[in-house]
């Protein structure tokens, strides 16, 4: 079964698998807006409430891999849904929260669930997907969750002002059920893939390149989110926006993203993931130091985040291109992995940002980002240098630069 037709376009129900990564991506940035909120109910400190980030990141990426492994068996299409009914869950236990506790107990439940949604739709999109069109269908999977920035975001930052930031929790798990009722009903069954162990699945990373790459993933995932994951307190702190306010930015920062996904998408499709990925992320390091001085005046900083959802999302794709090239057959067990370098990425990411807003030193925290995107510029170099010496030996013809090349990327 293919998602495109002859004429090499994207199959619309590819955008059912887009569906659920907008409801995980709305739960996972929808914190970034409500922490001041949530700290002030539950008396916590700004960096104890950021902790909520890291337990989300934290099951998901011990998630990843070995959810996959125990669940290899199980048919996509009622996995998809089963895990989309555990992911809405985890989110009314979120609403209802009374305590730190209970709040980073529901925050475990709804990151396991993304992550096994998130391995399975992103591995099904490149299972259906031809070579030429692969990097536009993951960027639609993944176009899910820059739209769940751009809109998603934003409208549950704004009930959380009317309301409560309860009710924004209370969005994500109807966002969840709608996404079970659209899968159950359009998404077509899907098999599964060769079957592995949790052993098979986590010993991927021995994979050549494997270890560098996701060395990539995680470095280049905390260089953002040492800034998202407190944007709310630093906009309220240093910038001086109201809540109201702090709606609006977050919403050009989503439509930077939304619009950035594509062009990662695009880079990937004609240029190869590591020309891509060399441009996008020495483009975020540079538009992170901009962003130091910006978020002390309103208008600056709106526009600088803007561009930052702008020039970040495009390496999304990139990697998720790459990790499949480089994992050949192995490519599913290799996208688990990638993505929970994402969130071990976000965990590190929590942690350097929690440490300077204690410190009070909060407004310095894009700079921080951006020493994080030098270290994942310098890892793509690391892993590119040891495929060009593995490669050396080759005929010129062969020795393209460009792991693109592999079987599981020419369908």
């Amino acid at each position: 079964m293919r998602s495109v037709s002859s004429a090499g376009r994207v199959d619309p129900r590819v955008w059912l698998l887009a569906l659920g990564t907008f409801a995980t991506g709305t739960d996972l940035f929808i914190v970034a807006g409500l922490l001041p909120a949530v700290g002030r109910e539950l008396h916590l400190s700004t960096a104890l409430a950021g902790q909520t980030s890291t337990a989300f990141a934290a099951s998901y990426a011990v998630g990843a891999p070995i959810l996959a492994g125990l669940t290899a068996k199980v048919r996509r299409k009622p996995l998809l849904i089963a895990v989309m009914l555990v992911f809405g869950l985890g989110n009314v236990l979120s609403a209802v929260s009374t305590s730190f506790t209970m709040l980073l107990i529901s925050r475990v439940i709804t990151g396991s669930g993304a992550a096994l949604y998130s391995a399975n739709a992103s591995a099904v999109a490149a299972r259906i997907s031809p070579p030429e069109v692969r990097g536009r269908a993951l960027a639609i999977v993944y176009a899910g969750m820059t739209s769940a920035i751009a809109f998603g975001v934003p409208i549950g930052n704004w009930i959380g002002e009317l309301s409560s930031w309860r009710w924004a929790f209370g969005l994500v798990a109807f966002l969840a059920a709608l996404t079970v009722v659209g899968i159950q009903f359009f998404l077509p069954d899907v098999p599964t893939g060769p079957v592995a162990t949790v052993r098979e699945r986590i010993a991927a990373i021995r994979i050549p390149q494997a270890p560098t790459h996701l060395m990539v993933t995680a470095v280049w995932t905390a260089g953002t989110f040492t800034v998202y994951t407190y944007l709310g307190t630093i906009l309220e702190q240093v910038t001086g926006l109201s809540a109201g306010e702090q709606s609006w930015v977050l919403l050009l920062f989503g439509v930077g993203s939304f619009g950035g996904v594509f062009v990662g998408g695009r880079l990937a499709d004609r240029f190869g993931s590591v020309v891509g990925l060399t441009i996008t992320i020495s483009a975020l390091a540079v538009w992170l130091v901009v962003l130091t001085p910006a978020i002390r005046w309103p208008l600056a900083a709106a526009v600088a985040v803007g561009v930052w959802g702008l020039v970040h999302w495009p390496s999304f794709p990139l990697l998720l291109h790459r990790a499949l090239g480089i994992g050949g057959d192995r490519g599913d067990m290799l996208l688990a992995l990638n993505n929970s370098a994402v969130y071990v990425g976000q965990m590190f990411a929590a942690a350097v940002g929690g440490l300077l807003a204690n410190a009070g030193m909060i407004r310095w925290n894009p700079l921080a980002g951006a020493g994080f995107e030098v270290l994942a510029g310098l890892a793509l170099a690391v892993s590119v240098g040891a495929f060009r010496r593995r490669k050396r030996p080759l005929p010129a013809a062969a020795n393209k630069e460009t792991e693109e090349s592999s079987p599981v990327l020419r369908g």
